[in-house]
C-alpha cells in the first residue's frame, strides 16, 4: 500500500521540467481526434464501481518477489500513469491484468468480475483488455491491413469486409490509413507503434495497457505516439500506462503510481506526486529521472552501483 507519512527534504525543489508537452505536440498526418471518432467507444462501468481493482496481487519468478501485496483501484475513463525504476514490477503489473502472468496470490476484478478465479474463459477476458508493448510485436509477413483484422476475422469471426472497414476507420485515426496495404518494415518506428495501438482497439476493448512504448523510439518519433494516447484518453477509455514521459504523466494522467521492489511507495495526483513527493524514495527517484540536480557533478555511483 502506498506509505502516508510526510517526509520532506530540506533540499527538495519541484522538478524542472524542459520536455516538450505532449499537449503541444503537432504531428503531421495524424487523423480524426479520436474524440470525435465513432470507431473508439470505450465502455464505462455501471453504478461507478472501479473499472479495474487489484486486490493483494502478489507475483513471484522463483525467489524473486516482483509484485507485493498491490492494491490499485482504476476508475472507469481515468487513466492511471504507472512509474518506477527498471525492475520494479510495473511490467509485470499489466502483464497480471491481462492473464499473461497468473497471480501467486491476490484477486483483479473487471468491471466487478474478477477474473483470476477459477474457470474464467481467459480468451474473452483478453478481448477485453487491450495491450500494447514497447515491442510493436506486429507480424513481419503481413501488411498492415491484415495485422489488424486477423484476430478480428478468426476470433471474433467478424467478416472480412467488416474488419477491414473498421481497421480502415482507426487507421484514418491513427493518421495512417495510407499505409494499410505496407508491410511493417515499411514503416518507421512510430508508424508501427500506432499500428499496434490500432490493432488493439480492434477488438473493442473496455481497457487499454500501455508498457513502455516509446521506449524503443526515436526521441523524433515519440510525439506522434503520445498524441495518439492522448487523444485516445479524450475518448474516456481506461488506461493503465507504464512510462518514463513525465511530461505526459503530468498532462494526460489522471492518477499516478510510483512503484519500487514491487510495492506501491507512493500515488496520488501526477502534480502532487511529481512537485511535491511525500517519500524520500520517489524523491529519488524523479531527481535522477528528471535530473534536477543544478549539474551531473552532483551526482555520485554508490557502491551498490546506484546514483545518488
Amino acid at each position: 500500500m502506498a506509505a502516508t507519512t510526510p517526509s520532506h527534504s530540506a533540499g527538495w525543489r519541484p522538478p524542472r521540467l524542459t520536455y516538450t508537452t505532449s499537449s503541444r505536440f503537432i504531428v503531421d498526418g495524424l487523423g480524426e481526434p479520436l474524440a470525435t471518432n465513432a470507431a473508439v467507444q470505450p465502455s464505462l462501468q455501471a453504478g461507478g464501481g472501479p473499472m479495474v481493482r487489484l486486490e493483494g496481487v502478489t507475483k513471484s519468478f522463483g525467489d524473486n518477489r516482483v509484485l507485493e501485496d498491490v492494491d490499485l483501484s482504476v476508475p472507469p475513463g481515468s487513466v492511471q500513469v504507472i512509474i518506477g525504476p527498471s525492475g520494479s514490477g510495473k511490467s509485470t503489473l499489466l502483464r497480471c491484468v491481462n492473464l499473461l502472468e497468473p497471480v501467486d496470490s491476490g484477486r483483479i476484478f473487471l468491471e466487478g468480475q474478477e477474473i483470476t478465479g477459477k474457470g474464467v474463459d481467459v480468451s474473452e477476458v483478453r478481448q477485453q483488455i487491450g495491450i500494447v508493448f514497447q515491442q510493436f510485436n506486429l507480424f513481419p509477413h503481413l501488411k498492415t491491413m491484415d495485422n489488424l483484422t486477423l484476430a478480428a476475422r478468426r476470433i471474433r469471426r467478424m467478416r472480412r469486409s467488416h474488419a477491414e472497414q473498421r481497421a480502415m476507420e482507426l487507421l484514418r485515426t491513427v493518421g495512417l490509413e495510407e499505409k494499410a496495404r505496407q508491410y511493417p518494415h515499411q514503416l518507421s518506428g512510430g508508424q508501427q507503434q500506432r499500428v499496434a495501438i490500432a490493432r488493439a482497439l480492434m477488438m473493442s476493448p473496455h481497457v487499454m495497457l500501455f508498457d513502455e512504448v516509446t521506449s524503443a523510439l526515436d526521441p523524433e518519433l515519440v510525439g506522434e505516439v503520445l498524441v495518439v494516447m492522448r487523444d485516445l484518453a479524450k475518448t474516456g477509455m481506461t488506461m493503465l500506462v507504464v512510462t518514463h514521459e513525465m511530461q505526459f504523466a503530468r498532462d494526460v494522467g489522471d492518477h499516478l503510481v510510483f512503484i519500487d521492489h514491487g510495492r506501491i511507495v507512493e500515488q496520488g495526483k501526477p502534480v502532487d506526486v511529481l512537485d511535491r513527493p511525500r517519500e524520500e524514495r520517489t524523491r529519488r527517484f524523479l531527481r535522477r529521472t528528471l535530473q534536477l540536480a543544478d549539474s551531473l557533478e552532483e551526482l555520485e555511483i554508490t557502491e551498490e552501483g546506484g546514483v545518488t
